[in-house]
């Protein structure tokens, strides 16, 4: 990994001063019961991050502009959704009811260690924004154009996807079935999708750095993640419990995580 990742932001000191907001949003969830403040808090602090960086780089200034732009759009959009759909007046998600479950008594030292490690995460995550804002070229290139298509393409996908996911739960007809339309008839999960194909938006704003091929580390990582840990596990869980055949039928039938067109149930 370049040595150079974290030029503005030097991890060591930034740990202190980025646990803080956590530690608030840990003990204000004492009281909410509602460990989906630590997903708000990931996208503060990593807006707060890329703008700091965006200030304090010594890249050009209309590339710093253009990616904190980028990255502060990204974290207001999901911020803004996780807080609605999740926190604002609604119950705590199952997945994280289930890991209190398993907690037991160490519950509230569990949920404190999960909250703190939202902030290495930031720092990860953020930290491909501000190394990509120290390029050395000047302007706005061809291939910084492809980045911010990609990352268009991925903000809009993935809003469009939890409204059409929002918009079906809030309809009570729906209770017990699972949403088959839009792009929920392509993929299981295009919001998944969608966040991962985001972090690919910086591999081509990356080209030309020293090591730029490790950008794709990044999307990789979140990908995986999705995946195989916090994500598609966890929904396709909850699903079937919850939807049992109907959403047994929608796995025969619908890609998992990249869109394509259903496949016809044979009789």
């Amino acid at each position: 990994m370049p040595s150079n990742i974290f030029a503005v932001l030097n991890l060591w000191e930034w740990l202190p001063l980025a646990s803080f907001p956590f530690i608030i949003l840990w003990v204000l969830h004492l009281r909410m019961r509602n460990a989906s403040l630590a997903d708000v808090g990931f996208c503060l602090a990593f807006g707060m991050i890329v703008l700091v960086c965006g200030v304090f780089s010594i890249g050009d200034l209309s590339r710093r502009v253009l990616i904190s732009g980028m990255g502060i759009l990204y974290a207001v959009r999901l911020g803004h959704h996780l807080f609605i759909a999740r926190v604002w007046g609604k119950t705590e998600d199952r997945r994280y009811q289930k890991i209190r479950t398993m907690l037991g008594r160490w519950e509230s030292v569990g949920m404190f260690v999960y909250f703190q490690m939202q902030v290495p995460a930031c720092l990860l995550f953020g930290g491909l924004l501000c190394w990509v804002m120290n390029h050395p070229a000047e302007g706005i290139r061809w291939l910084d154009g492809l980045g911010v298509l990609v990352f268009l393409v991925a903000i809009f996908g993935e809003a469009l996807a939890d409204r059409q996911l929002e918009l079906f739960r809030r309809d009570p007809s729906n209770e017990g079935k699972t949403l088959k339309a839009g792009l929920w008839r392509y993929s299981r999960h295009p919001n998944y999708f969608f966040e991962s194909l985001h972090w690919w938006a910086y591999v081509p704003l990356a080209v030309g750095l020293p090591w730029f091929g490790v950008a794709i580390f990044w999307p990789l990582l979140m990908m995986s993640s999705l995946l195989w840990i916090t994500g598609v596990p966890w929904a396709e869980a909850q699903a079937v419990t919850s939807r049992g055949n109907d959403y047994l039928e929608y796995q025969r039938t619908t890609n998992m995580f990249f869109p394509w067109f259903p496949q016809k149930v044979r009789e």
